[in-house]
């Protein structure tokens, strides 16, 4: 069954204009840490396009410890939850992207796929990740070819980093409300509690209290 989310893990720093915008940014795979991924996009961009794709990825997991180690880099991190559905009306409304689940494979299988399944596919190592992929694979005319639009409505919470002191929390809180205006309102704003999960404290201690 899959996921109600989307999350998009980036940096506190991005996020005003990503609302004031209603945009995310694509990247350059190049720019990627993972080397497996950006050959595979640019090798199929060199035998199926005439320049190379960006693009960015999401996720439909579970919260991860690593997500938000890795991607959102600690305590810079904030991850914006999208509603799916919504969130791939908006990009399929865009005929220059290309969007779909992550296809996790052995080297031995990727001579199955598709053409177009090419890059969307990943090292079957990676499957934890549940990897939503967005690609511009063709260039758009009236709009930046490194962004793409969503819709207000696709935006429904945003999740300060687990780092974050209780002062910054109230601070980036206060800062993210003036954003949160008109056709954002609706947006809630939390903090996530991964390093500090208070009901899976309270059932150890329980459990410790009947051991003898």
């Amino acid at each position: 069954m899959r996921e109600r989310w989307l999350k998009k893990y980036t940096k506190i720093k991005y996020l005003e204009g990503i609302l004031r915008e209603r945009q995310l940014h694509l990247s350059s795979p190049s720019e990627w840490d993972d080397k497996n991924d950006s050959m595979v996009v640019k090798l199929y961009s060199n035998k199926f396009l005439s320049f190379d794709a960006v693009g960015t990825c999401l996720t439909g997991a579970p919260d991860r410890f690593h997500f938000w180690h890795i991607f959102g880099e600690r305590e810079q991190g904030v991850c914006l939850w999208f509603e799916r559905k919504a969130l791939v009306n908006d990009i399929k409304g865009d005929t220059t992207l290309s969007s779909g689940e992550v296809l996790y494979r052995l080297p031995e299988d990727v001579r199955f796929l598709e053409d177009d399944q090419i890059p969307f596919a990943k090292r079957e190592q990676y499957q934890d990740e549940c990897e939503f992929r967005v690609l511009r694979t063709k260039k758009p005319k009236h709009m930046a070819f490194d962004k793409f639009s969503f819709s207000a409505l696709s935006l429904q919470r945003i999740y300060l980093n687990p780092w974050l002191s209780r002062s910054e929390v109230t601070r980036q809180k206060r800062k993210i409300s003036d954003l949160l205006k008109d056709d954002l309102a609706h947006v809630k704003v939390w903090q996530n509690r991964t390093l500090r999960k208070r009901k899976w404290i309270d059932a150890v201690a329980e459990a410790l209290e009947g051991a003898p």
